[in-house]
This record gives C-alpha cells, structure tokens and sequence, in this order.
C-alpha cells in the first residue's frame, strides 16, 4: 500500500515540477517566497517547510541579496542518513555487500578507461606498506586503501563516493574473517601488474579470484539469506 503524501511532501514535488517546466537552471534564483506561495497556491507556513526539505536534500541553498537559488543535490545525502542509522536490516546490508562486489568486478573496463600513472603509483606505494607490515589492523586500512584507489582510478565520482559510504557501513557491521589476507588468491600485486601490463578482462577475471574470501564471508555474516539463495538456486537447476 503505497504511503499517502503529507501536505509538505506534495508542495515540494509541486515545486521541483514548476522549477522544471519553467526550464530553470543550476544558479537561477527562483521567486521570493511569496510570489511561489502565490504562484503554487499555498500558505506561506507549508511553502516554507517544503522549501526545507529541498535545501536539506541540497536542490536549493540561502545566498545573499539572491535569495533561493537552484544547486546541485548531493545524491548520497539521504543514503548516507539511512547507512548511518543502524537500522538497515540483514536482507537489506546483504544486498549492498553483493553491490558493493559487483561494482569492484564490473569497474575493469572504466579503469584502463582512466588509468594514469599517479594512480598506478599510489598503488604501488600501498603495496609496498603491506609488505612492510603484518599487522592485521594495519593490512585492512590499506586494502581499504587499495581498493579505495581503484574507485577514484575509475573516473566516477559518484561511485568513489559511494564506495566510500559502504566502507563505513561494513567495517561496523562486516567486519572480514581474520584469515583473509593468507586466503587470498591474487593478491594486489597481482592486480597491479594486469593494471600495468594486462587487460580489462584479465583484471575482471583476477578481481574476482581476488574477492573470494568476501563471497566466502557472505555466508557467515548473512547465513539465513545465504541458505535460501542456495535452495532457490538447487531449484531453480
């Protein structure tokens, strides 16, 4: 059953479709409040508290001697809200924990798209920190760093942030199984040498070797989905 909209909720949708239709553009100012008021044909008190949630969400911002001017929303505002909430269920941290896997495979092709060498160097200076350490602690902040490189590497950023938001979320509630450096089958510098010298394919299909304890871990971290996708799975064959 779909959600009735507030009085609020309606006003701000009648105000994003009049920005719109009148063909506005980022840095325009829109109308003082009481022209909108007048043109939406709405109270003043309502007119405001919708003109809140668009500028929390970052549509709108308060400049000087311009009033109401359109920006810009930042995407992940709201995302970054719910992630931080600690109130996502199991079904739904499982199901960002296999995006977050399909976006680290699928991004092989847009990084031979945008490799520099600054990238590849800093990757290189990450490797070289591992193997000075062996520090469990230590080792995941850099793989951390690692694959937080490879995001950046991409070009997207959208997808750096995103990235980004999802790191924050498993540390707290995925925490990796103590032995996953020692499991791993292609290592980093693996990875960098096919960066280097290899293809988007090659490096497609060693991200995925290279990310096997993680699909190895889903099923520990989230069993009862893990089993039910198993079952479905046997059916389906």
């Amino acid at each position: 059953m779909q959600k009735e909209l507030t009085l609020a909720e309606q006003i701000e949708r009648k105000i994003l479709k009049y920005i719109s239709e009148k063909g506005y553009q980022l840095g325009d100012a829109l109308p003082k409040e009481n022209e909108l008021a007048e043109i939406l044909g709405v109270s003043r008190v309502v007119l405001r508290e919708a003109l809140s949630r668009l500028r929390i969400l970052g549509f709108i911002e308060t400049k000087r001697k311009r009033g109401t001017v359109l920006t810009s929303p930042n995407i992940f505002y709201g995302f970054k809200t719910i992630l931080s909430s600690g109130t996502l269920d199991k079904d739904s941290l499982k199901d960002l924990y296999e995006v977050r896997l399909m976006l680290e495979i699928g991004m092989a092709d847009f990084l031979f798209l945008h490799k520099e060498e600054r990238y590849l160097n800093d990757l290189q200076r990450i490797i070289e920190e591992e193997n000075m350490t062996a520090d469990s602690e230590q080792l995941t902040k850099l793989d951390i760093r690692f694959h937080s490189t490879l995001y950046k590497m991409s070009g997207n950023k959208s997808l750096y942030a995103f990235q980004n938001l999802l790191n924050t979320l498993f540390a707290t509630y995925a925490p990796r199984r103590k032995d996953w450096k020692v499991k791993q089958i292609i290592s980093h510098e693996s990875l960098l040498e096919i960066l280097k010298c290899g293809t988007a394919d090659a490096f497609r299909t060693a991200m995925r070797l290279h990310l096997n304890t993680r699909f190895e871990n889903m099923g520990t971290l989230f069993p009862e989905k893990a089993v039910k996708a198993m079952e479905e799975e046997e059916e389906e064959a």
